[in-house]
């Protein structure tokens, strides 16, 4: 009975010490995810040092190539993509170049006249009209025809002049004044009329 009971003893004693021993491995899931947010995180600040960073002003982070900044138009292509894609860089703050260079375009936010204001910005080729106004912008406007022989030079230039007032809506612009175009409607290529202005304001 003794021997029984001594025997017992040991056994919960060994029994403890055992337990005491073992040691809990961390959990996998839980250091798993913390690997791959680690290499997450590595692969971004990567692939920002190989990039241009865009921060426009409503807070917006663009990891981009910044081909070109032409007078109201920013030109850039995604990481991995040849397509030039264009946007207005007055949305823009400011510009890091993958060399380290840091660009501020627009200290604060532009007051941007929406879109459908363009109806109301006059066009002129007297400069009279705009004498005394404050000089805003220069604009360009290209309007192409088609290989079917359907436009006219007329009909190119109305185009042309829409898509300039849009522009000058844009930068708050009231009146335009058409300083110089150019047609192309030589036999066998497509015609096309390029039309230059310069957007002034009342104030």
């Amino acid at each position: 009975m003794k021997k029984t009971l001594l025997i017992l003893i040991v056994l919960l004693v060994m029994s403890t010490s055992l337990d005491a021993q073992v040691i809990y491995p961390e959990d996998p899931d839980t250091t798993i995810i913390e690997k791959k947010e680690k290499k997450i995180k590595a692969e971004e600040n990567k692939k920002q040092q190989d990039t241009d960073v865009i921060y426009q002003h409503d807070g917006t982070k663009m990891l981009v190539h910044v081909k070109r900044i032409y007078l109201n138009d920013l030109y850039y292509s995604l990481p991995g993509d040849s397509k030039v894609n264009k946007m207005d860089q007055r949305l823009v703050h400011k510009i890091e170049y993958r060399t380290g260079k840091v660009e501020i375009l627009n200290e604060t936010a532009p007051d941007v006249r929406e879109v459908g204001d363009y109806r109301k910005v006059k066009v002129t080729e007297d400069p009279d009209d705009v004498e005394g106004l404050i000089e805003v912008a220069k604009l360009e406007a290209k309007a192409e025809g088609s290989d079917r022989g359907y436009s006219t030079p007329k009909s190119l230039e109305r185009t042309a002049i829409i898509v300039l007032r849009r522009k000058a809506a844009l930068v708050n612009a009231n009146i335009v004044l058409i300083t110089d175009k150019k047609s192309n409607v030589a036999f066998g290529e497509i015609p096309a009329v390029t039309m230059y202005v310069t957007a002034y304001s009342y104030r």
